[in-house]
């Protein structure tokens, strides 16, 4: 790349460099310092609502457990 190159790009990376619009505004409308705005309200929302204790218990019979627990009768499928 020769002088006369280098010249023309960093004119034009210079003009480019002022004749960038500026950014747009991103700030709210309205300043959250301002006292005049007040408290929004807030609501409680508990976390543990459906919470149920559970206690380890033995292994079982994980064959009786699945048949208990089956919508099926047992034997119904076979």
């Amino acid at each position: 790349m020769n002088l006369a190159h280098r010249a023309i790009l960093v004119s034009l990376l210079s003009v480019s460099g002022c004749a960038a619009t500026p950014p747009p505004d991103i700030l709210p409308a309205v300043s959250p310092v301002d006292p005049t705005l007040g408290i929004r309200p807030t609501h409680h929302h508990p976390v543990i609502v459906d919470y149920h204790p559970r206690q380890p218990v033995e292994p079982q019979n994980w064959r009786k457990l699945n048949d208990d627990l089956s919508p099926a009768k047992t034997g119904a499928g076979t």
